[in-house]
């Protein structure tokens, strides 16, 4: 794997905020916060093809906000 496919991990602003707010278990709306701050993220379209490539890999869901989508989310535009 070559360090270049994952250089849009420096521009991403997840990288600059703790890690619980990624989660869509999280009380009190966590997703919505990651979600906000994924929609001015200049990474969005890396991140969500990230995880569209992760979950084709091995058919796994992965969990969490990624790309400002849901686990649920990416499922749904992937069936659309």
């Amino acid at each position: 794997m070559s360090a270049d496919r994952y250089a849009w991990m420096g521009a991403a602003l997840c990288a600059q905020v703790g890690g619980d707010e990624w989660t869509e278990q999280l009380a009190g709306g966590g997703a919505l916060a990651a979600k906000r701050i994924c929609g001015r993220c200049p990474a969005r379209p890396a991140c969500t093809a990230h995880a569209a490539q992760l979950e084709q890999h091995d058919g796994s869901p992965v969990r969490g906000v990624w790309g400002g989508l849901s686990q649920n989310q990416r499922r749904q535009q992937t069936a659309a």
